[in-house]
């Protein structure tokens, strides 16, 4: 193999890595910005709540856990707070997925073989020569 086809081979390779770790940062991010917007909507919900008892109390009704508004609101967070555990399991399940991907990356690459030995060219023996000469000259 050429110099110029491992180039090529390890660039394609970085490539493939980047992407993939590209990949998996938008799709972390995309869930993290749900999980702000449930959890929004999980406070507005608590707001609603809390204003609804408040209000009751304030009319002097003792009958405020019965009240069907109330059991719907409180049922929507039970809803939210679901689906804002499924996004965090999407998370941990991606983060998963990208360990495992490079985990089976590490393991698949080529294990370095020895080097082959490097031949010393004509022109290094005489440079070698030559610094031997200045060295040999200056200690005279």
């Amino acid at each position: 193999m050429t110099l110029w086809d491992d180039v090529k081979s390890n660039l394609t390779e970085w490539y493939g890595v980047a992407a993939d770790k590209t990949g998996d940062l938008a799709k972390v991010g995309v869930r993290r910005y749900d999980i702000f917007g449930l959890s929004r909507d999980i406070e507005r919900q608590f707001s609603e709540i809390g204003s609804l008892v408040y209000n009751a109390l304030g009319e002097g009704r003792s009958d405020i856990l019965e009240d069907p508004v109330l059991m719907s609101l409180v049922d929507k967070v039970r809803d939210l707070e679901q689906d804002l555990q499924g996004k965090e399991q999407e998370i941990s399940e991606i983060k998963t997925q990208a360990e495992e991907r490079q985990s089976a990356r590490a393991a698949a690459a080529p294990e370095p073989g020895p080097e082959a030995p490097v031949e010393e060219s004509p022109a290094a023996e005489d440079v070698a020569e030559a610094a031997e000469d200045v060295q040999d000259k200056s200690t005279e």
